[in-house]
């Protein structure tokens, strides 16, 4: 009477095992650069909209501003896109004057994982301009929270563009939308792509 085999041998499993390893070895190199510069690039643009966001938060709040370790409450917080440029500037104006309390170059190494010797993040669309006033606070003159661009808007959208570093080829990574009907800055991340477009947001 034959006995059923009811569980694989060691060599069996080591075998197995083996032949998995060998498939991961051959190709995880390939993944990793087809995935790694993705996320590198998500990475880029979580860290310019950090940025963005608290500029936006401290308007909000009114929270001061520390400029050389001195406290300032500015009357007016301004975040302007500039792909012209590649800038991303947040400003401020206080006693009828105007200063850039910081200016983020997109092209510039400096920034955090915004290129590579095989890719580049770009900023793209309209020139444009968010306000917002010390606490939300309205005057006869201007509105709390508002934007300023070629004509009158209610929401600015900046994309943001992956492209290798031969340009022949650029993929949508992510959107940051203004909207002064909610009073917020949102940001989007494609999560999967098809060619150059993007198929899937993160929201």
């Amino acid at each position: 009477m034959n006995k059923t085999k009811k569980w694989f041998s060691f060599l069996e499993v080591l075998i197995v095992i083996m032949i998995v390893g060998i498939l991961f070895v051959a190709f995880r190199s390939s993944f990793q650069v087809k995935n790694k510069d993705v996320l590198y690039g998500q990475a880029c643009v979580e860290t310019l909209y950090g940025q963005v966001n608290n500029f936006l938060y401290a308007g909000i709040s009114s929270k001061s501003l520390f400029i050389w370790e001195t406290p300032v409450f500015p009357d007016q917080y301004i975040i302007s896109f500039d792909p012209a440029h590649q800038l991303i500037q947040l400003k401020y104006e206080t006693e009828g004057s105007g200063y850039i309390y910081s200016s983020i170059n997109i092209a510039e190494n400096t920034t955090t994982y915004c290129s590579s010797n095989s890719y580049i993040i770009q900023l793209t669309w309209d020139t444009y301009q968010l306000y917002i006033n010390k606490g939300l606070q309205e005057n006869s003159a201007l509105k709390s929270f508002y934007l300023s661009g070629a004509q009158s808007i209610s929401t600015g959208e900046s994309i943001f563009l992956q492209c290798d570093t031969s340009w022949t080829s650029c993929k949508t990574m992510a959107r940051i939308e203004s909207d002064t009907r909610t009073i917020s800055i949102k940001k989007q991340i494609c999560l999967s792509f098809s060619g150059n477009d993007c198929l899937e947001w993160d929201n």
